[in-house]
């Protein structure tokens, strides 16, 4: 099978969504390929932050500005995916004031807005706090569902034509001279080849960015950095918490739906794919994150994961946290003579729109039409119903009220119609799809009392590809990743009962 289009658009996270919308919205023809689902890597691996750009106005003021820029854009665009919390810049007694007073400047300079608060100003905001705290400084920080803002970007260029492709690797690309033309590809799923020929090619692969071009003799200078985060088994704030100091480690709390998630590490990593949390980072982040809310040392944890930050670096440096978040914009035919090529990498998940725009702008460069952006204009299907937790919560127990639909996840209430809505669409092809577009196992049991109804529903609808308790087990070692790391106390005991669950009505072995 060969597929022939416009551009074809490398990578299913924001950047690639975004890009696959935009140009659909300028009436370009396009295909996105993804070796997994949707948000698969740092998209989906992240703390939902919306950014203020507070967190990079010292040291980053760029970064800063477009993170500010962004942020007002998406909560006009994008409310149903946005919590609008506000955030915090608290400042501890062994931070001083120093940094305060600078960040307070840098914010200034930024276009954030900011509002020093007192003492007691702050906690009577977030009374959780720590009670010694010297300030804080308000900025309009906010929390978003990565996963409900990739999928509503790539509805919507479906809605206008794009193509995407879900489970399908680029095993090479096709070269001639000077000029990249297309791609071979092999469906992960049914283990068919075919091929795509395209007039223009965008790696938009974020960490994997130099694994695409290696198939093209290419490279670029990244720094692959692991960020882990742990989520509590409840909503500690209301605000998203930051430290006010020079970024490090442990200093920021955001609040996420029904949890809190505490984050985050920056850890030079060699792999990809193959990375662990260690019991020394969830120390550190549970020491550092418990000095802005003491209740973190008695929280009981449910989950531990981490996601690779791709970041761009022009020359070698030792610390992650010196490097820029910026994005980088790479025409391959002006840099390397190779033709049709582009690659977008580094950013922010906020900047993932701006980031998008540029690319399309340059392929209309590149076609000579003069075509504006319009994806900072218009809205995300969905914005209209500016559904946010709250509102979620109610009309899940109205419509139970009223036609008494079966919960399939109790922790987060996700009742069975919605996972059946999900399951009729032709890219489900696997059961963390499914995941991905609910909210299914994101609660405090993290799957292990809904995900076997889950597979009684793909039973029923015929849809469970393969041995069932196969798909389960693959399951529950994936699950096993993210909880081992913090296997203590409560977490501890509900795990063996989970394992006695699944090793005695499921006969699952070890």
């Amino acid at each position: 099978m060969k597929i022939q289009t416009e551009v074809l658009i490398i990578g299913g996270g924001a950047t690639g969504v975004g890009i696959s919308r935009d140009l659909s919205l300028r009436g370009i023809p396009s295909v996105l390929v993804e070796k997994g689902d949707f948000a698969s890597g740092a998209s989906g691996r992240n703390h939902g932050l919306l950014h203020s750009g507070g967190r990079y106005a010292v040291t980053d003021p760029e970064t800063a500005r477009e993170c500010i820029t962004e942020n007002r854009i998406l909560r006009r665009i994008a409310p149903h995916c946005i919590e609008e919390t506000d955030g915090l810049f608290v400042s501890l007694p062994e931070d001083g004031l120093d940094f305060r007073n600078q960040f307070l400047r840098a914010c200034e300079e930024a276009e954030i807005s900011t509002t020093l608060l007192s003492r007691d100003e702050t906690l009577d905001l977030e009374p959780a706090l720590n009670p010694e705290l010297l300030s804080a400084v308000n900025v309009p920080d906010g929390a978003f569902d990565p996963f409900a803002l990739v999928l509503e970007n790539a509805r919507d260029a479906e809605n206008h034509g794009a193509k995407i492709l879900l489970h399908a690797e680029v095993t090479s690309m096709i070269l001639e001279k000077n000029k990249a033309k297309g791609v071979t590809l092999k469906d992960l799923i049914h283990g068919e080849e075919y091929s795509i020929e395209a007039c223009y090619l965008i790696n938009a692969t974020g960490a994997w960015a130099n694994q695409s071009l290696k198939l093209a003799g290419l490279a670029i200078g990244m720094a692959l950095s692991k960020g882990s985060m742990l989520i509590t088994n409840q909503r500690l704030n209301q605000r998203v918490i930051n430290r006010c100091r020079p970024p490090a480690d442990g200093d920021i709390i955001v609040p996420n739906h029904t949890v809190s998630i505490l984050g985050t590490t920056s850890v030079r990593s060699e792999d990809e794919e193959n990375f662990e949390i260690t019991p020394a980072e969830v120390s550190l982040l549970m020491k550092e994150t418990s000095k802005l809310i003491p209740a973190i040392r008695e929280s009981r944890l449910i989950r531990a994961y981490s996601g690779i930050r791709p970041l761009f670096q022009s020359e070698k440096k030792e610390d992650d946290r010196t490097i820029s978040r910026g994005f980088v914009l790479i025409d391959h035919g002006m840099r390397d003579g190779l033709h049709n090529l582009i690659t977008i990498t580094g950013g922010k998940w906020v900047t993932y729109r701006l980031m998008a725009e540029k690319v399309s702008d340059l392929i209309c460069q590149k076609m000579g039409i003069d075509v504006p952006c319009s994806t900072h204009l218009q809205p995300l299907p969905g914005a209209e119903e500016r559904a946010g937790l709250k509102d979620r919560l109610k009309n899940i127990a109205q419509s139970i009220l009223k036609d008494r639909g079966e919960i399939i996840c109790d922790c987060e209430l996700v009742p069975k119609d919605e996972v059946e809505g999900f399951l009729k669409e032709e890219n489900i092809r696997d059961i963390q799809d499914i995941l991905h577009r609910t909210r299914l196992a994101k609660g405090t049991c993290q799957g292990g009392f809904c995900v076997y109804r889950l597979l009684g529903v793909l039973h029923d609808l015929r849809m469970a590809q393969g041995d069932s308790n196969r798909i389960l087990k693959g399951f529950l070692e994936e699950r096993w990743k993210g909880i081992r790391p913090i296997l203590w106390g409560t977490s501890l005991r509900e795990e063996e009962l989970i394992e006695s669950i699944y090793k005695g009505i499921f006969n699952l072995e070890p």
